[in-house]
């Protein structure tokens, strides 16, 4: 069987966020190596891997990209293996695109979607060819051309060899091919979400699901995306093209790294880019200790994924026994982190002018835990400054630039940019003959 499969992928430090084929996979940003396959009873555990491809996401890799071996993503690896997974490194100049985690668990859930999709068209193959393209955010910091050059030759050059393991003996081949990688800053990804939904109609609520926001639209009502934001500053009712034309400082508070992008319409201002190495994810790393002599009797030890899941159940209708331990254990480091965070968002105003500057739009991850602590903040700065505040909804905040890349990926503007990258190696490749 032979798939195409397109690819929006945000690889963030705590979660990885990747559209594949029109659909969104969420999973915790880790992996763990195994030295045999988990699984003993085909009969029993090819159905439930099946269903539910992603919990129990095992793999076996061969490509120049990554060392050889087997593989347990997401949340398989943090169930099984607990805090002893790899994770992406967020303290100093460690850029993602020189460690394995983009790679492997790319390639691993590419392999995984891959598998259900010929599953859900009724055949399950020994093998499949997938060829791909796919576009990727990095954060403003790390978007040097080295770092780009990396990301795409290691995806780029020649196919990857993917085995995903459904039991003891049942496997699905998954040979992948990348026909064309195109490398974002973050940043430019929302812009397009924020504006457009996956039809690209102007977006009034769900990305995905523009027909049932377009029908409370219809009704008169402001669906939720905006809703806050309208009311907030007497808008009425709008939608996308709101912000068409609009120049944007973008604070996305994500896990290791917060970035200030700063957009002109739909295009990056390169001079007024701006990234650091401060975010909730630092605040965790820090908080862990004291979180185990707040509750000595609950933890023996904690990953940051894990600490993350019991502050963010908070906001679920099962809140963690341990909440207010990990919450009172995590406020004084994340008030560090958001007096860091201020300083730069203060600094960006100043540099750019506030002129210049009509809205500022806050989301990402961290943007939820650390809501409480920086709305006020930011919000007295934009309005001393005379700057619109768009501090996007927590249902929104996480998969915006997810949502952007996968709309960025089937656009036109994609396709141009893969055919002058293809004409401009080819050129080079006939002069070097």
């Amino acid at each position: 069987m032979k798939l195409e499969l397109v690819v929006g992928n945000d690889i963030g430090n705590s979660e990885q966020s990747i559209y594949i084929d029109g659909k969104l996979i969420r999973q915790p940003n880790v992996y763990a190596g195994a030295v045999s396959i988990p699984w003993t009873d085909d009969d029993t555990d090819v159905p439930k891997n099946l269903k539910n491809i992603y919990d129990n996401l095992v793999v076996s890799i061969i490509s120049s990209a990554v060392p050889t071996g087997t593989y347990l993503i997401g949340r398989h690896a943090l169930k099984t293996v607990g805090e002893n997974v790899t994770s992406l490194y967020v303290k100093g100049n460690n850029a993602k695109s020189d460690q394995m985690i983009p790679y492997i668990n790319t390639l691993g859930t590419i392999a995984a979607r891959a598998v259900e999709v010929a599953y859900e068209r009724g055949s399950l193959p020994d093998s499949i060819t997938v060829n791909s393209d796919q576009a990727i955010a990095m954060p403003v910091k790390q978007h040097t051309p080295r770092n780009v050059e990396t990301l795409q030759s290691k995806f780029m050059s020649g196919s990857h060899n993917v085995t995903v393991h459904l039991g003891l003996t049942k496997k699905v081949d998954v040979k992948i091919e990348f026909d064309y990688v195109q490398v974002l800053q973050e940043g430019t990804p929302p812009v397009f979400a924020l504006q457009m939904d996956r039809e690209s109609n102007w977006r009034t609520g769900s990305y995905e699901k523009p027909q049932l926001a377009a029908k409370a639209k219809d009704k008169g009502k402001n669906v939720d995306l905006f809703e806050e934001f309208a009311i907030e500053y007497k808008l009425g009712d709008i939608d996308g093209s709101y912000l068409d034309g609009k120049n944007i400082l973008h604070v996305d508070l994500g896990d290791g790294t917060t970035d200030f992008p700063f957009t002109r319409g739909d295009a990056v201002d390169k001079d007024f880019c701006h990234g650091v190495n401060h975010g909730v994810g630092h605040a965790i790393v820090e908080a862990v200790d004291d979180l185990l002599v707040l509750a000595p009797y609950a933890f023996n030890s904690i990953s940051r994924q894990q600490y993350s899941d019991i502050l963010i159940s908070e906001f679920s209708d099962r809140k963690h026994k341990f909440l207010q331990e990990a919450k009172q254990a995590f406020r004084p480091h994340l008030d560090n982190q958001v007096n860091q965070i201020m300083q730069h968002i203060s600094d960006q105003v100043l540099k750019i002018g506030a002129n210049e500057i009509d809205i500022i739009a806050v989301y990402g991850g961290g943007s939820i835990l650390m809501r409480e602590s920086i709305h006020p903040r930011i919000k007295l700065l934009a309005d001393n400054s005379r700057i619109q505040l768009f501090y996007i909804p927590a249902k929104y905040a996480v998969t915006l630039n997810a949502e952007g890349l996968d709309w960025f990926v089937r656009s036109s503007l994609y396709s141009k940019l893969k055919k002058v990258y293809k004409e401009t190696h080819k050129r080079i490749a006939a002069a070097g003959e």
